[in-house]
């Protein structure tokens, strides 16, 4: 148990001096170097952690991930978690799909306690042809996002 503190500890300093944005992995036309969407886009992306925050935070109870439609044409897209033990054994991998009509949003996140001390999370956003991607870990109940 005391390893598991002392390695939280660790994982929390080394957090610390990490920028909370998200970096785009993919794209077919734009790239966009922060967690929102450029001005030329109709939509805003926020991947962080805590639940019951709005937007991007690193270090929170759960995670979530939420898509804004702040343009005037519906848009398309889905939300991908995995989460995975130090071993590699898949404790959840989850992904849903979206469509938002303008001036609306779509949030999902969780908060779970299950029996692995410390796991890999990876949380992606794909909206029309773009992809923001963060990732992280979970300790206990609690997320640390790298990015």
């Amino acid at each position: 148990m005391k390893k598991i503190i002392v390695v939280g500890i660790i994982l929390l300093f080394l957090g610390s001096s990490v920028p909370a944005l998200a970096k785009t992995q993919f794209s077919l036309s734009r790239t966009t170097s922060s967690i929102s969407a450029s001005l030329a886009e109709d939509y805003q992306v926020y991947i962080g952690a805590g639940i019951n925050r709005e937007y991007e935070g690193k270090f929170g109870l759960g995670w979530h991930m939420t898509v804004m439609n702040t343009g005037d044409t519906n848009i398309t897209g889905a939300t991908y978690n995995k989460e995975t033990t130090l071993f590699g054994k898949v404790v959840d991998n989850g992904s849903r799909p979206f469509s938002l009509i303008p001036d609306m949003g779509f949030s999902e996140g969780s908060a779970s306690l299950d029996f692995h001390p410390i796991t890999l999370i990876n949380l992606t956003v794909v909206v029309e042809n773009m992809t923001y991607s963060k990732s992280g870990y979970g300790i206990g109940p609690f997320v640390l996002l790298m990015g």
